[in-house]
């Protein structure tokens, strides 16, 4: 897989040689726009396009980013009590501002779920996925039970192969996996 996608051995090496700073930079400047355009021919059709996509942040933007460019969705609402702006440069390239940001005072089930609860009835519709990717434990457990409740797709952006010495997936190898489709897991909830 190395071979075939542009500066990943770059990346490895200057990440394993622990020059982070700069792999980082390559990784966004160089390599991702290739990561998004391969993991949307893989990914794409997996999820409706248009539609609502709530996403949870923490650190990481890059599986949101993922998330987002496969869906294309209609409206993306980012959930996330970080407020630096670490990792807002990239999705601001790479969303190019087709996304809202809300910002949660706390971590709390209460706030996350009335959160998502109020964004949902502010942009109705059918059509909802949840990508619990991002975030901290808290966050994702609430946001999946929100999911659950509101009959959303929930997905997760994983990963074919890990660098244990990195503590991060290899670039190329992620993958979206549907944790729970209402109309598949369960469909005797939509039988009238």
């Amino acid at each position: 897989m190395a071979e075939q996608i542009p500066y990943l051995n770059e990346w490895l090496e200057l990440s394993a040689g622990g020059n982070f700073q700069k792999a980082q930079e390559i990784y966004f400047e160089k390599l991702f726009a290739v990561l998004i355009e391969q993991f949307k021919a893989s990914n794409g059709d997996i999820l409706p396009k248009g539609g609502i996509l709530f996403s949870v942040l923490g650190y990481s933007p890059e599986p949101i980013i993922l998330t987002a460019k496969a869906m294309e969705p209609g409206v993306h609402i980012i959930f996330t009590t970080n407020n630096k702006s670490e990792g807002s440069i990239y999705l601001e390239k790479y969303l190019e501002g087709n996304y809202e940001m809300v910002l949660l005072k706390e971590e709390t089930f209460a706030a996350i779920y009335g959160a998502m609860k109020e964004q949902l009835m502010l942009n109705p519709s059918s059509e909802l996925v949840l990508d619990i990717t991002g975030g901290k434990k808290s966050m994702v457990a609430s946001a999946a039970i929100f999911g659950k409740d509101y009959g959303c797709k929930i997905v997760y952006v994983d990963f074919r192969e890990y660098i244990k010495d990195l503590r991060k997936p290899l670039p190329g190898s992620e993958i979206l996996n549907i944790v729970y489709d209402p109309l598949s897991d369960q469909p005797e909830l939509f039988i009238s």
